[in-house]
């Protein structure tokens, strides 16, 4: 597939490092609380959480949103903060907005060796 233009569709991804003081298994279960809440809100598009290989107690979550206005929209939604406070109980994070610049996507099927 191509690559597609910077900014295209004004999409924006937030990234939250989090460094995890509780048990993997008890943040995992607030983190998906929390995700069913965000997937709820206008402009959210999609999301990731990821387990760092060799620190089990280190996290990324990247999602995506169609605009910073729908992302600073949920963020400020009243429900959106004994989610927040769950989170900080268990861990400290790192956040950041990014506007989307490029994105590419693998020009061979999946299944496929390029050798």
């Amino acid at each position: 597939m191509p690559e597609h233009a910077p900014g295209a569709a004004g999409a924006v991804l937030f990234v939250n490092r989090f460094t995890v003081h509780a048990s993997p298994e008890e943040f995992e279960e607030v983190f998906a609380r929390t995700s069913e809440f965000m997937a709820t809100r206008p402009g959210f598009l999609r999301h990731t959480l990821a387990r760092h290989v060799g620190r089990p107690g280190h996290y990324v979550n990247v999602a995506e949103w169609e605009d910073a206005e729908s992302f600073e929209a949920a963020v400020a939604h009243p429900g959106f903060r004994p989610h927040a406070a769950g989170l900080r109980a268990l861990s400290t994070s790192e956040p950041a907005l990014y506007a989307t610049r490029r994105t590419r996507v693998a020009d061979l099927p999946a299944h496929r060796d390029p050798a």
